[in-house]
Parts: C-alpha cells; sequence; structure tokens
C-alpha cells in the first residue's frame, strides 16, 4: 500500500525520498484520505513541521484540480492542525468558502463576524463560519454541554439577535452567544424529535426507519450497539413483541442506505457514516482491513450478490484490485509458512473464476504444486473455514495426489463440513476403499465435540451401499442432546471449534428435513425413555428456544399423557407473577429509568472514552463497559419480570381459604395474642407495616390455609403456633 512505504520512510527520517514520492501519491484519484493523514501526524510529531506544511499545501493543491468545491473545503479542515497559520492560509480558506458557498448572500457579513480576516483562530473562525452558514430560522440546534435541543424562532444579524425555542420555553441571545453554546443539528436528531417533534418518532418508525436510527447513530458516536438502540426503542415507542419485524424493515433500509450499515454478529452494530460510500468503495476498504481468506470470500460473494440483486455489471477494475490484493496475500502466507492460509486464499480467487470472472493468473496450478509439496496435505485442507471452498479443495486434492486420495477423502470427512461429508464417502467407498469409513465413524463417535458435522452426517444417514456400524437412534440422540445441554455440562465438550458453532451445527442436524431422524427415534418408544428424552429436551439450552420448542412438540404430540400434570396453587405457578399496581408501577418506573437514561448516559460514557484512544490502558471505557453489562443484565431481569407480571384485582381473590392479597387475622395459641399481617405481591413487603411478599417463607405457610387452621410461622423473628382467626381483601 502507498501509505505504507510512505509511513516507513517518515520513520526512518528519510525525509528527502519521502517529499519526493508524496506528490506521486497525492496525485492519484484513489489515494485515500485517513492513511495519509496519518503520514502527515507522522511528521508533524517529528518536529518537520515544515516539511508537513510543504507535503499539505501539495495536498490541497491537487485536490482543489479533481474534487468538488465543498469536499476540498471539508478537507481543508482536517489539514488545519497541520498547516501554519497566516495570511496565506486564511485567504486559502476565505477562497474555498467563497466557492463552496456561491449563493450565500450574508457570506461577508459572516466571515466579518468570524474574525478570519481580523487575526483571530483560524480553526475558531472556521467553527463560527461553519455554524454561522447553517443558521437560519426554523433550524433545529443542540447545546454544546447538555443535550437540549432549540429552535431558531427568529434570527436577526442587524440586531445581533437570536431567539430559540426550547421545553424549557422561549428565550433570547446574542448570536455569539447562541455559536458559542450550541450546534446546528439535523432535522431528525433524535434528541430534537424527543424533546420538540415527539409525534414525528412513530411516523418515522413506520416510513423511514434509516432516517430514525441516523439521527439516534449521529449523536451516539456514529455507532451503536443492537441491544442498545432495543433499549432506546422498546417499550416507550415500539412494543416488545414488534422488534423482531422492524429490525427487518430496518435492514432492508440500511441496505438501499449510501450511510447506513451493519457490522458484526454478537454484539451486532449499526453504523453511520458520514461521507457515505458505494458497494465498490465499501468492497475495496473491507478487503483491505480483512485478515482471512474467509472474510474475503463472503466480502467478495456479498459484493457480487448486491450487483445481480440491482441488475448492474460487477466492476471490473475494482475486482482486478481485489485479485492483485489476494495474489499478494497468497505469497505472503507462503513467506510466513502458513500454507494453509495461502491454499484458502488461492481458492477464493479460484472462485472469482467460477462466477466467470477473469482470473489473470495461475492460482489454481499453485494450489496443487500446495499440496503435491506438503508432508501433511489433508492438515492444509482440514483448516478451511468456509464450506464454500470445500468442493474446490476436494478436486484439487483428487487431481494433485491422483494414487493416495481415497485415503485423504476419509480422513477429511472428520473435518469436513456436513454437507460434504457424504461427497467424501462415496467418493471413497467408489475407490473401493469402504472398510477406510469404520474407523472414521469410530473416532466421530468417540469424540463429537471435536468432529460434530462428522457426527450429524452419520445421525443423518448415509446413501452408502454398506455404511459403518452405529449405535442405536436414542443412543446417538443423547450423545447429541448431551453437547447442548446446561452450559456448565456442555461447554467443555466443544474442541476445534466455539460452544455457539458446535451448537448451531446440532439444531441444524436435528431440524433437517423436518426433524426426520428425530421423529423416527420416537417410533416404538417406551414411556420410561420418552420421559427422559423430555428431560433431556428441557435441559438442552443450547438448542435454542425454536429447536427446543419444536421437538417438545413433536414429543408431546407422541406421548400426550406424559405432561399431564395436577392444577398447582396461583403461588406455586412459575410461569406468573402477582404484583399490585403500585408494585408493578416501580418495577415499570425503574425499567423506564434504565433504558431512557442509565443507558443513554452510558452509551454516552462509552462513546467519549472510545474517543480517547489506546482502548486496552482505559480505564475510564473498561468502567464504562462494565456498567453496560451491569445496566443490561438489570434491564434483562426486570423485562423477565414484567412479562410474567399479572396485577392483582379484588375478583381474583379466593373467598375460602388465604390467598394473595388478602389481609390476615392470627391469634397465638400459647398467649392469646392477636397479629395481623399483609399478603400482597413481588416487592411490595414492607415489616414495618407487616406487609409480606406472597413469595415469602411467612407468607407461604399461611396461603391456602382457612379460618380456624392451625399454623406454624415465625413473626417478627419469632416462631410461633397460631389459629387463623380469620382473612379479608386488603386491596
Amino acid at each position: 500500500m502507498p501509505h505504507e512505504s510512505l509511513m516507513m520512510l517518515a520513520k526512518t527520517n528519510r525525509w528527502s525520498e519521502l517529499e519526493r514520492q508524496w506528490l506521486s501519491v497525492v496525485e492519484s484519484s484513489e489515494a485515500d484520505t485517513a492513511p495519509l493523514m496519518s503520514v502527515v501526524d507522522l511528521v508533524v510529531k517529528a518536529g518537520k513541521s515544515q516539511l508537513a506544511d510543504t507535503m499539505s499545501w501539495a495536498w490541497l493543491t491537487t485536490m482543489k484540480e479533481s474534487r468538488a468545491p465543498e469536499e476540498v473545503l471539508d478537507f481543508g479542515r482536517q489539514l488545519l492542525v497541520h498547516l501554519t497559520d497566516g495570511e496565506e492560509l486564511r485567504e486559502e480558506i476565505l477562497a474555498l468558502y467563497r466557492q463552496a458557498h456561491p449563493d450565500q448572500q450574508d457570506l461577508d457579513r459572516w466571515v466579518a463576524r468570524s474574525g478570519l480576516k481580523s487575526g483571530k483562530s483560524v480553526r475558531r473562525a472556521v467553527r463560527y463560519l461553519d455554524s454561522g452558514l447553517r443558521l437560519e430560522e426554523g433550524r433545529f440546534l443542540i447545546h454544546r454541554t447538555e443535550d437540549r435541543a432549540a429552535q431558531i424562532v427568529r434570527l436577526d444579524l442587524d440586531a445581533d439577535e437570536a431567539r430559540i425555542k426550547t421545553v424549557r420555553g422561549v428565550e433570547t441571545m446574542d448570536i455569539d452567544r447562541l455559536i458559542d453554546e450550541y450546534d446546528v443539528a439535523d432535522d431528525n436528531d433524535f434528541r430534537v424529535l424527543e424533546q420538540l417533534r415527539p409525534d414525528l418518532i412513530a411516523a418515522l418508525l413506520t416510513d423511514d426507519p434509516a432516517a430514525l436510527v441516523s439521527g439516534i447513530i449521529r449523536w451516539n458516536g456514529n455507532r451503536m450497539d443492537r441491544d442498545v438502540l432495543k433499549m432506546m426503542l422498546v417499550p416507550r415507542y415500539l412494543p416488545a413483541a414488534g422488534w423482531a419485524d422492524w429490525w427487518t424493515k430496518l435492514r432492508g433500509a440500511v441496505k438501499k442506505s449510501p450511510n447506513l450499515r451493519i457490522e458484526g454478529r454478537s454484539p451486532m452494530f449499526v453504523v453511520f457514516d458520514e461521507a457515505g460510500t458505494t458497494p465498490e468503495k465499501e468492497l475495496w476498504a473491507a478487503v483491505r482491513k480483512a485478515q482471512s481468506p474467509r472474510e474475503w470470500l463472503e466480502l467478495i460473494e456479498a459484493y457480487l450478490r448486491g450487483c445481480k440483486s440491482h441488475k448492474s455489471a460487477p466492476d471490473a477494475s475494482v475486482l482486478n484490485k481485489v485479485q492483485s490484493s489476494l495474489v499478494a496475500a497468497v505469497d505472503r502466507f507462503l513467506n510466513h509458512k502458513e500454507p494453509a492460509l495461502a491454499f484458502a486464499t488461492a481458492l477464493v480467487i479460484e472462485r472469482l473464476a467460477g462466477e466467470g470472472l477473469p482470473v489473470s493468473t495461475d492460482v489454481h496450478g499453485r494450489a496443487l504444486k500446495m499440496l503435491q509439496e506438503s508432508s501433511d496435505p489433508v492438515s492444509i485442507v482440514a483448516l478451511l473455514s468456509d464450506a464454500r471452498l470445500w468442493p474446490l479443495a476436494t478436486a484439487c486434492v483428487e487431481q494433485a495426489l491422483p494414487d493416495g486420495w481415497p485415503r485423504l477423502f476419509a480422513e477429511l470427512i472428520l473435518s469436513a463440513p456436513v454437507a460434504q461429508c457424504e461427497t467424501l464417502a462415496r467418493k471413497v467407498e467408489d475407490a473401493g476403499q469402504g472398510a477406510l469409513l469404520v474407523d472414521i465413524a469410530e473416532r466421530a463417535l468417540a469424540d463429537p465435540g471435536r468432529h460434530t458435522d462428522a457426527l450429524i452426517w452419520l445421525w443423518r444417514g448415509s446413501g452408502l451401499k454398506q455404511p459403518p456400524s452405529l449405535p442405536p437412534l436414542p443412543e446417538m440422540l443423547g450423545m447429541i442432546l448431551g453437547l447442548v445441554g446446561p452450559s456448565r455440562m456442555s461447554s467443555g465438550k466443544a474442541a476445534g471449534q466455539s460452544i455457539n458453532e458446535m451448537r448451531a451445527k446440532v439444531r441444524a442436524g436435528l431440524a433437517h428435513k423436518d426433524y426426520e431422524q428425530f421423529r423416527r427415534v420416537l417410533d416404538g418408544l417406551d414411556d420410561g425413555m420418552a420421559m427422559a428424552i423430555r428431560r433431556m429436551l428441557e435441559r438442552a439450552e443450547g438448542l435454542g428456544i425454536a429447536v427446543q420448542q419444536d421437538m417438545s412438540d413433536i414429543l408431546r404430540a407422541r406421548f400426550a399423557h406424559l405432561y399431564l400434570r395436577p392444577k398447582v396453587a396461583p403461588w406455586d405457578d412459575e410461569s406468573v407473577l402477582y404484583f399490585t399496581e403500585r408494585g408493578l408501577r416501580v418495577k415499570q418506573n425503574e425499567l423506564d429509568e434504565l433504558v431512557n437514561v442509565k443507558m443513554r448516559e452510558n452509551a454516552k460514557a462509552i462513546g467519549e472514552a472510545a474517543a480517547h484512544g489506546d482502548l486496552s490502558e482505559n480505564s475510564e471505557y473498561k468502567f464504562a463497559l462494565e456498567e453496560r453489562d451491569l445496566l443490561r443484565a438489570r434491564v434483562a431481569k426486570l423485562n423477565h419480570e414484567v412479562s410474567l407480571a399479572k396485577v392483582l384485582e379484588p375478583p381474583d381473590m379466593p373467598t375460602e381459604h388465604v390467598g394473595i392479597g388478602h389481609r390476615v387475622r392470627l391469634r397465638s395459641t400459647a398467649g392469646g395474642q392477636e397479629f395481623i399481617l399483609t399478603i400482597l405481591g413481588v416487592g411490595d413487603g414492607d415489616l414495618n407495616r407487616h406487609v409480606y411478599s406472597y413469595q415469602t417463607p411467612v407468607a407461604r405457610g399461611i396461603l391456602g390455609r382457612k379460618t380456624g387452621d392451625a399454623v406454624t410461622v415465625s413473626v417478627e423473628g419469632v416462631e410461633g403456633d397460631y389459629r387463623v382467626e380469620g382473612f379479608e381483601p386488603a386491596i
């Protein structure tokens, strides 16, 4: 990369050579601003301010010849920190403003007010100008130190007066103060919407989710965790049940937005890019950032899918750049003695050719040579992490090693994706080497956490003429469910893969063909074994909700009598939590405070701490992340409690025995003293008033009892025998 060679020249103090190469690099239309700016930074830090001046002016001059005035002005602002203040710089900045704002009638007045021509700091003058030129009646603002939104009601340059409206009312101030205290905000800035235009939020949620999310993310560091976004919107603006559909709608809108993109998987982030981008720019930037063949393949195929969906031809020039970059990566991996990565990268290039795209190098020949020269070709192929490359890889093995490929194919079954296992096994059997598969099956069954794909292939059933001998299906099912049991029992079973990868393979394997093999297991099963499978399913938390529920429903349909159970008392029903109206309101208020205040403050703190740089040594950033985790855990607990909530109503209270919501009179059988206590909902306990939550031991000892019944409970810390004298509704 050009900037890398420039950085090396700067680090080695080769200033003359750096200056000579600099001009040729910045004259390139493809020169990237950010990496080249870091070169200028390095020159400044080395104390070469005059050289940095020369380089920056040369760059700015080149930009003026090939870029739009607005783009050059924006670029000039970035260079301000590197250029020496002076008359020449001031005239240049002023000229850029005139070119970028040719129709601004008050430009000269704003220039005069800014101090750009009268000796004020260039940086301060530029900020003043940028803000002032955007001011107009109706424009929205955000306070620079508070998240307070405002709208300009009246702006009078002649009177040097501005009148603004906020949630606090109307305020009048001079224009200098307005610019010092406020920044111009977009109409869809979420702070503006919440404080001044709340009626628009519902409309944007439905009609333009991308605009709404852009307004949220831009004031949160241009990047936001999907979960944080959810907490901001649910349940205040969007019901929890509607989140999944809305997120799907947002993802569709993001694909059409030049400024938004979604990154990561867990966690997943929504990112706002101010400059916007094109699919080609995104591809090239992402390819240069990526480090693995799997990432490169995913990026290239995503780009090609996008071209097909938009019915546009792929850009040959960017694909040629990508190919050249990957060829260089092959050489780099080989030089670093990483043949598996080199081989995988060569296959990525070959897959490009499979898409009908031109390939300018003999990557297939290089891939064959890698296998032929390796003392362990199985290890080269086995490390392929992407199933899409396996057909190409096995074809290379068969071609490169015509005499030994059956043995290699058998060995590769233990590492291959499940969809490739059957192909490899049939090839081995057709070559007359089926006996090799017996040992492969034994090894897969002996270490299922390492060879999960091979285990799932065996579970599904092969189409071999002479399949290897396997345990009974119920036994294999128990082995598979053991991989996705409680975390404390299954997390250590994954080997050579993550626990999440292993669980995903199990889920897909069990659900294959509408749970065909699982249904077969249930045929002829006795009640005892069916109950054992029920218990295993209930504990198989790694199956995920959908698969776990599907399999439980199938089992229930076959063995309905195993699910019959006696009716339980309300206080024993774990699917309901009882609250008074006040108790539930307290929970909801706490949840609202966490989601709409604490989480927002925390998200802002994370962004501010991250902006300090060097996250590995940033204690503020680490503290903010820890606080985020605690907040998320509390929000999750409250959401769960609220989701199970049932408000106590007088009609719900029994009349024949003590129930939740009753005031109970007890009389000591020893001394005759009367004691009155009240049994209410979750979180309602108040020992000073003798109010107990129905979940407490005292309440549980009385619930269900009738007048005249004897009870033994601990009252005020002293256990004693009492008689129930009576009870009445307390709400």
